[in-house]
Parts: C-alpha cells; sequence; structure tokens
C-alpha cells in the first residue's frame, strides 16, 4: 500500500502574496478559428450557444474565469485563420471578425467579473515588412524601435474598439508574440510604458485612466523558461511586468525563477496555454490498457498537471487551448477539448462529462479567482507532486499528488488528490490551525471510471464516496487507482451546481440538407436575416472556417459577394507558416454530390504572387491538418492563364487548358463526386472525366480555394447527385452502438487524423476471432479506418452472410476501408469477423 504524510497546517497560509497565490482555475484560449462556429451557433441555435457559454462560465462555481484571445493576422495559426482587427495602419478596427471578441461580451454577460487577455500570433500584412526581423534569433535588437509605435496603435486601437463596440477593457496584454523563442524585453518594457502613459487619441468619454492600468502577461513561450531568469535579472523589466506564463511544460527554469517571481516578488504566474483532454471520457474508458478515466492526456493528467505546475512553478490559471473546438474536425489539433461544437445547423455539441468534472474537481470546491474577488489561497506547505514527465505526465504516476486549497479566513479547506496510476494510496493527513471547529467533518468527493463494462462510463462521477469525520486533528483519505478524490469541509452535499448531471445538447444531430436535392446554397444576401446579421459578424459567411486568408462578404454593384480579402501586398507575416487562401464549409456527412460556384477573377491587382491567380473546389474533405486547398482528395483548380488541374491527393493526375478565358466576366465552374466517378466543368464544358480506381474517397466536406487576390465568389450550390443518400451518423470505434469480442485491442490519446483520437485494432486469431456487433437503420454502412496490411473479413448482416472473403481497401487516416451499400430501407443486423491479418477500425458511417 502507498502511503503518504502531510499536515494542513492553517497559520502557513500566506495571505501577502496577493495574486500570486490566489486559485485562479481555468481559462479558454479562443485563437486559431477555433472558436469560429460558435458565431453560426450564435444565429442559428442561440439555445445551444447560450447553453455552451453557461457551462464554462456560469453557475455559482463557475469553471472558466479568464478568457483570452489571441488576435489573428489573416493567417492559418495552426488550426485555421484568425481574422486580423486591422488591415492597414489607417483602419479603424473591426473587433466583430472573428468569434473572440464577441465570445468575450456574451461571456460577460454571464460572468460580469470574467477576466480578458489579449496577445498576438505574429504580424499582419501592414506591420510585415516593419517587423520583418521579429523572425530573427535576436529580435530584440534587430527590430528597430522605430517601428514599435505602429504595433503598438494596432494593439490600442483593437482594444479601443472592444471598449466602444462591447462595453468592456481588455485586462491583461502580452506584446510578444506567440510562443516566442525570443522575448522582445526592450519592446515589452517600451509597450508597459507607452500604455501607462498614454492620454491621446481616445474617443471621448474612454476610460483613459483604467486603460493606463491594463497590465503586462508575458512572454508565453512554449517550453522555453528563460523568460523567468530574465525577469529576476532585470528589475526594470519585473516591475512592469506584474504576470508571467510560459505554455506546455509544468517545471520552473533550472533555476527557479518563477518560483521566486510568485514567493518572492508576488507576481502572478500561469500556465498560460495547455491541453484541453484528449479523447473524451466515455471513450477511454473502453480501453484495453485499463486506464480508466486516466491516461496521458486524459482528464486525471491534466488535473496532474494543474497540481505539478504548482508545486514546481507556482502556477495558478491554468489555460485550455481550446477549451471549446468550434471548428471542422480534422484540422491541426483537433479532438482536443471539453465541449466539441462542429455542427452548427443542427445545434448539436458534444461534451467530454468526464474532463470536465476532472476539471470541477477544483472549482466546485474554492472560490476561483484574483484577491479582490476574496478567492482561495494554495496552502503550499500542503501540496506536492512527484509524477513524472514535464508535459505529458506518463511516468512516477504512482507518486504523491495533491493540492491544498483554504479560504481567506481559514475557516474552510479543499484538498484535491489525483492518482492515475495502477496502484492505489492512502493519504494521512495532521490538521491544525483551520476550519470552523475542531474535527470539522470533510466530504470525500470521489471520480473513478464504471465498476463494470455493463455500466454507464459515467456511473461514479464526482459523487460523494463517504464523509469523514478526523479524530483527533488526524484523517486517512483513500484515493483508489485511476481516479480523482476532493475531501472538503464544504457541504455541498445538496448543489446542483455540485452533484454530477450528465451534460447533453438540447439537439440533435442531422446532417446539413436544405432540401430533399439541395445540400447547402448560399448567394450572400441573408434576406431571412435580421438587418445587422452581416455587420455583427464581421462580414463572415454562414458555416464558413477560413483556412488561408480571408474571406468576407462586400457590397459590388449593390450585390453581396463573397471576397478573398488578402493579397500579396498584406499578406501576414507568418507565425510558422501558412498556405494559399482557402476556406472549408459544410457537413463531413456528405458523399456524392456537386459542387456548382458562380466565380470571377481579380482582374485588377498584378503581383508576383508565389501561388498564382486561381480558383479551385475540393471535394470530400475530412482532414485538414496544413490547412490547403489540396487537403481534400479531390482538387480542380482553374488559373487565368486557362490552364486546369484535376488533383488526387496532392498528385496531379490531369491536365487541361480552356481557351480564351476572359477574366472580365463571370464564370460557372462545377466539380461533381459520384461513387469514384469525378466530373470536372467550365462554363458548361466538361473539362475532367475521371474515374478513381486506386483507393477512393467517399465522403466529406467542400473546400475553395485561390491565391492572395481578391476572387469573387457570387453562389455556391452543393447538390446532392440524385437519390444517393448521405451518412446519417457516424459512430466511433468505441461508441457504445459497436459490441466487440474476440482479439481486439483498443487504443486511446493517438493523433489527431483519427476521429476521437482512438482506434480498435482486431488480430485473427483462430481461438479468439475478433467479432464486431452493430445494428442500425437504413440502406448501407462503410468502415473507416487506415488500412496498412492486407485482412480478411466476413461480413453479415440480417443473419446472410454477404462475402466470406472480403478484402478492406489499403489506405490511409479516415479512408472507408469497407463499403455496404443497396440494402433494404429497414433495421439491419451486422456482424464483421477478421478472419486473417490485422484490422484497424478507426469510424462505422451509418448511410440513409
Amino acid at each position: 500500500m502507498n502511503e503518504t504524510n502531510f499536515i494542513i497546517d492553517g497559520d502557513k497560509l500566506d495571505l501577502n502574496a496577493l495574486n500570486a497565490n490566489t486559485f485562479k482555475g481555468f481559462g479558454y484560449i479562443s485563437c486559431n478559428n477555433s472558436s469560429r462556429l460558435l458565431l453560426d451557433y450564435k444565429w442559428e441555435h442561440r439555445d445551444s450557444y447560450d447553453q455552451i457559454l453557461t457551462i464554462l462560465f456560469g453557475g455559482r462555481h463557475p469553471l472558466m474565469r479568464l478568457l483570452k484571445v489571441e488576435m489573428g493576422i489573416d493567417a492559418n495559426t495552426s488550426s485555421g485563420t484568425e481574422p486580423a482587427t486591422m488591415r492597414s495602419l489607417d483602419d479603424e478596427a473591426n473587433v466583430r471578425r472573428g468569434a473572440g471578441f464577441q465570445l468575450i461580451a456574451d461571456a460577460k454577460k454571464i460572468q460580469p467579473e470574467l477576466k480578458t487577455a489579449i496577445l498576438r500570433w505574429g504580424e499582419p500584412g501592414f506591420l510585415r515588412k516593419k517587423w520583418a526581423k521579429v523572425k530573427t534569433n535576436n529580435p530584440d535588437n534587430n527590430v528597430s524601435e522605430k517601428v514599435y509605435e505602429d504595433m503598438y496603435q494596432w494593439y490600442k486601437k483593437t482594444i479601443v474598439a472592444a471598449y466602444e463596440t462591447y462595453g468592456y477593457l481588455i485586462d491583461y496584454v502580452d506584446p510578444d508574440r506567440n510562443e516566442t523563442k525570443h522575448p522582445m524585453y526592450n519592446w515589452i518594457k517600451w509597450f508597459a510604458d507607452r500604455i501607462s502613459n498614454d492620454q491621446s487619441g481616445f474617443p471621448n468619454g474612454f476610460p483613459i485612466q483604467q486603460y493606463q492600468q491594463i497590465k503586462m502577461i508575458a512572454a508565453d513561450q512554449n517550453y522555453e523558461r528563460d523568460f523567468g531568469d530574465q525577469m529576476i535579472a532585470d528589475k526594470a523589466l519585473r516591475v512592469r511586468v506584474p504576470a508571467v506564463g510560459f505554455h506546455y511544460n509544468t517545471d520552473d527554469s533550472r533555476n527557479k525563477s518563477f518560483t521566486k517571481l510568485a514567493d518572492d516578488y508576488h507576481h502572478e504566474v500561469w500556465y498560460s496555454e495547455g491541453i484541453a483532454p484528449m479523447t473524451f471520457g466515455k471513450y477511454r474508458v473502453k480501453a484495453s490498457n485499463g486506464d480508466g478515466i486516466g491516461g496521458v492526456q486524459s482528464g486525471l493528467d491534466v488535473a496532474n498537471r494543474l497540481i505539478k505546475s504548482y508545486v514546481n512553478s507556482r502556477r495558478s490559471l491554468y489555460l485550455f487551448q481550446p477549451a471549446v473546438s468550434a471548428y471542422y474536425p480534422g484540422v491541426n489539433y483537433s479532438h482536443k477539448e471539453l465541449i466539441a461544437a462542429s455542427r452548427p445547423w443542427s445545434g448539436f455539441f458534444d461534451v467530454d462529462n468526464v474532463g470536465m468534472q476532472c476539471m470541477k474537481h477544483f472549482t466546485d470546491f474554492a472560490k476561483a479567482g484574483w484577491d479582490d474577488e476574496n478567492a482561495w489561497r494554495y496552502l503550499t506547505s500542503a501540496c506536492d507532486s512527484g509524477i513524472g514527465g514535464t508535459e505529458n505526465l506518463d511516468h512516477h504516476t504512482e507518486a504523491p499528488s495533491y493540492m491544498t486549497l483554504v479560504s481567506p479566513d481559514r475557516r474552510n479547506y479543499s484538498v484535491i488528490f489525483v492518482n492515475d496510476s495502477a496502484q492505489p494510496r492512502t493519504y494521512h493527513l495532521s490538521i491544525k490551525n483551520i476550519g470552523s471547529r475542531a474535527n470539522q467533518p470533510l466530504d470525500i468527493w470521489e471520480s473513478i471510471g464504471p465498476e463494470n463494462s455493463s455500466d454507464a462510463y459515467d456511473s461514479r462521477m464526482k459523487r460523494i464516496r463517504e464523509t469523514i469525520v478526523p479524530i483527533d486533528h488526524k484523517a486517512s483519505i483513500f484515493v483508489q487507482p485511476h481516479s480523482m478524490v476532493t475531501a472538503t469541509t464544504l457541504d455541498l452535499k445538496h448543489d446542483e451546481d455540485v452533484i454530477y448531471h450528465r451534460i447533453e445538447s438540447l439537439h440533435n444531430d442531422r446532417v446539413l440538407q436544405d432540401d430533399s436535392d439541395i445540400l447547402y446554397t448560399d448567394d450572400f444576401q441573408y434576406r431571412d436575416y435580421p438587418s445587422d446579421y452581416l455587420a455583427s459578424r464581421g462580414n463572415t459567411p454562414r458555416y464558413t472556417a477560413d483556412q488561408g486568408g480571408a474571406f468576407e462578404i462586400v457590397q459590388r454593384h449593390g450585390k453581396n459577394v463573397l471576397q478573398q480579402m488578402i493579397s500579396e501586398k498584406y499578406r501576414a507575416l507568418d507565425w510558422e507558416y501558412s498556405f494559399a487562401p482557402s476556406l472549408t464549409v459544410g457537413d463531413d456527412h456528405w458523399r456524392d454530390y456537386e459542387v456548382a460556384v458562380s466565380m470571377k477573377f481579380d482582374d485588377h491587382t498584378w503581383q508576383n504572387s508565389p501561388t498564382g491567380n486561381y480558383f479551385g473546389i475540393g471535394l470530400r474533405e475530412l482532414t485538414d491538418v496544413k490547412g490547403r486547398l489540396e487537403s481534400a482528395p479531390y482538387v480542380f483548380k482553374v488559373s487565368i492563364d486557362g490552364a486546369c488541374q484535376l488533383i488526387k491527393e496532392d498528385k496531379v493526375v490531369g491536365l487541361a487548358y480552356v481557351d480564351g478565358l476572359d477574366l472580365s466576366a463571370e464564370h460557372q465552374i462545377k466539380f461533381s463526386a459520384d461513387g469514384n466517378h469525378l466530373l470536372a466543368e467550365f462554363d458548361g464544358e466538361k473539362v475532367f472525366d475521371f474515374v478513381d480506381t486506386d483507393n477512393p474517397k467517399f465522403s466529406g466536406r467542400v473546400k475553395l480555394g485561390s491565391g492572395y487576390y481578391h476572387t469573387r465568389i457570387n453562389k455556391i450550390m452543393i447538390k446532392k447527385i440524385a437519390d444517393h443518400p448521405v451518412i446519417s451518423y457516424r459512430l466511433d470505434n468505441l461508441d457504445d452502438a459497436l459490441n466487440y469480442s474476440g482479439n481486439w485491442t483498443h487504443v486511446c490519446g493517438l493523433g489527431n487524423t483519427k476521429w476521437n483520437r482512438t482506434l480498435s485494432h482486431g488480430e485473427a486469431d483462430g481461438e479468439k476471432t475478433p467479432k464486431l456487433r452493430f445494428s442500425f437503420n437504413g440502406t448501407g454502412f462503410s468502415l473507416i479506418g487506415r488500412q496498412e496490411s492486407p485482412s480478411r473479413l466476413k461480413l453479415t448482416v440480417d443473419g446472410q452472410v454477404i462475402d466470406w472473403n472480403y478484402q478492406p481497401q489499403i489506405g490511409a487516416d479516415r479512408t472507408e476501408n469497407t463499403k455496404i451499400l443497396g440494402l433494404q430501407s429497414e433495421t439491419h443486423q451486422v456482424e464483421i469477423s477478421v478472419e486473417s491479418g490485422n484490422y484497424t477500425l478507426d469510424a462505422v458511417d451509418l448511410i440513409d
């Protein structure tokens, strides 16, 4: 039995450390397109939008206490493009572009005291040349002070615009680049002085004095920790920067600089970007490794990070990137969230109830916030973590891990214990100088996976296991394997905000389909919407997600058109990389369809562009890690010189030419996929007629793309191929609806190109043949999953073997390896047996 002894001594509570020692709970980062589809939830299903925000920011014990917006630059910053608030130095900042700033405004309606922060990913086009040397190894000396003012004005105008538009003032600003490797100390000090002394150029009635008191937070490094050492060495920097933060690393610098900043100088230290749990807990509990609700990148792992990052480097706030994934899945870093919200047309969203409750083990039992809010404090002497690892805590998981939080009056306290190992641990507490009375009872709230495989995944989430009354100021608390426990003096047995209830969407999911034939159409006029619809969204079109450049609705000749706004002159100085402009639209449940686009090339902007002046349509996109038009498996591109390309999985499979292309005219471009048959047309003339016989792809969304030109789109129409069904539902391989027997291995926490980061592997075994059974109502099904080596399946439908020796298609992640169509539209019973080889299943698509 693993045992740990520690003392909870209220006299050791530091009430003089102010915000350095307050428990701040969690924050939400809105960045890189991650909140984009919330704009559509807000308009299409306001009840879902409000429910999502209430889950995160509402109630008596709010989970999120800060919302941080990473200012966009009209370039892909990992998972998509966040629009820039300004595109020239003379622009007035437009904070309605993107979801971030209005997300703050709506969250503040629920939680008025919510704190806010901003920083930048890179530099928008109008600052690109002036700030080019920011990407050198010594930007602090290479970037001239002469260009500081223009950058400052971007921040200032954005902050002022947020106040003028929504009525709030930002609390914290990081002037430096997101995840910089080389902090710009001179710039940060210059910025701090400039903002604290700025008295001119503000609109009437603006709270200048409050603006001057905006705090600096720096330097948002990724893994690196030298900023803390510089803060200790440089008093001038330390005086100007009261809050510091870094990403994805629980440890301090070698010199323990961040601990010194908190303990000796009373600076706030943030875990200013960290993961949300990867792979929902409802899937994790079915993994073959027996980790239950735990494992690397699980809710228990993140809980351990919260504890260890305080113990090792005094982090008092943990920010999720992202808390809500309101982008289309398949982009870089997807399936990493507390709430997945990618279906705005239905209003459906999915909550990781396990991950959420692991976080609420902290915030439900301690008041999170800042010193002036009477927030609870860390009792540092009663916090410890010996878990191994600096990001993924993946070894020595059986070591002690606990955190003690105390109310400022010392009348109440809560202790959070995390045990993400296969061994139980007992903690022996000695309690003194704390509590409203001697031997104050402790309610023991526990979260652990289901006891039996037949039990609901959340059957033992955050429930009171027992109440312990200390004897002679001593208590022992048992923590089971792969579980977490909060021991608290607070009596919350009847608090409905604390008692566990499974959180579910108010809406069932459905496929995006306007009527029997039309899947989606948009002419960008939005006649059925309120008059302020476009203005309130910064002219963002419905259901689109930019992956490069910026596509916005503008007026041309009295009519709304969708235009790509970024030319080569205004292309951003990228954070890391960014490909040519493209957007994604639609439902990954679409199968056989035709995309018809009415568009016009830009015939006015003449430039030497590295990507050329073209327009392209991509079909059946499921994975878009790099944010490229060619992320779609099938792409039809037309350039202004008339050259046409048909591209399959990044390889040109067809070349053609359109003679006499008139750049001043509007053109009609069509591209369709019917099974493995692709047809491309330009102005009614067939350009490509192609049959894909080499591992074809059969479902996915639509992509549209152009070069860095002001290409215009007048109308999009996406039509279903007549009488062809869509995917009615997609089941993850670890969904409750799938029943396994025999020799299967179920794995979680994998890469982001797998659905929900899970896979099931069936290896043929003469004694324990892997079998999969499920039932559904419809006309067919597809099995999804990467196949790297041949295997053989026996397919049985409704008791009849339809194929004794089926060979799944070899292919990449998210590929349909097995497809059965043409069944009667009724309820079917399916059995899949792996007869030879190794077979991988990622998901099952059920077809209408």
